[in-house]
């Protein structure tokens, strides 16, 4: 009777010890999806260019309020840094749109991009959203945990928008879902980028006979 008693005491117990396993994998599940949630932050908006982006902000990721001017390199740029816990960054985004732009081909800028981080192209593909077209590549490092995704869009004007996502905890499939909500988020009319151009013609065709120059009319409207 005690022996009977015994074998289904032990039974019980194995199974309560199961479900506790199974529930602690559930609940370490959640609280990792919690955390890898991707939430965006309202349009930020490049208003005389006709631009917005969505950035990555909570659950761990830090965005940037606002647009910031680069005079030395007639951009602006909006960035986001991803850190879950106190320390340094472990994932990073980033958007710039370009007054004066390299006349380059997508590919030609991946495979310097690449060359830059001494990566390795592992994919390109094209994203339409809306009247914008961005080309883009995931490029990994071998045999380290960082991956890094650029996306190019050309823009009227010899404008140019760019985005990128690196990370290095390797998780390379957190980054390239970073990356397509950011894409996604994108909103650009033209009509209002072409109506700066318009209101001052006499600059635009110093600039267009002038392509070292090229943005600098752009930047003062845009200050």
């Amino acid at each position: 009777m005690d022996k009977t008693y015994d074998i289904k005491k032990i039974g019980v117990d194995k199974i309560a010890l199961l479900g506790l396993f199974v529930l602690s994998l559930l609940i370490a599940r959640l609280i990792v999806a919690s955390k890898s949630a991707i939430i965006l932050s309202e349009p930020m908006k490049l208003t005389q260019a006709g631009l917005s982006v969505s950035m990555p902000a909570g659950n761990g990721w830090k965005s940037e309020k606002q647009w910031n001017y680069h005079e030395n390199s007639y951009s602006f740029s909006i960035s986001s840094n991803f850190t879950p816990r106190p320390g340094k960054p472990t994932a990073w985004a980033y958007c710039r749109y370009l007054l004066a732009a390299e006349t380059t081909t997508p590919q030609m800028r991946f495979e310097q991009r690449a060359l830059e981080v001494k990566g390795v192209i592992i994919k390109t593909e094209r994203m339409q959203i809306d009247t914008l077209t961005i080309d883009w590549v995931h490029i990994q490092k071998p045999r380290t945990s960082f991956s890094f995704l650029f996306g190019t869009a050309k823009l009227p004007n010899n404008h140019q928008l760019d985005i990128e996502v690196h990370q290095i905890i390797g998780d390379a499939e957190m980054a390239e879902l970073t990356f397509k909500r950011i894409v996604k988020s994108l909103n650009f009319e033209s009509t209002i980028a072409e109506y700066t151009i318009r209101k001052f013609p006499e600059q635009a065709e110093y600039i267009r006979r002038q392509p070292s120059l090229s943005g600098l009319r752009t930047n003062k409207m845009l200050k």
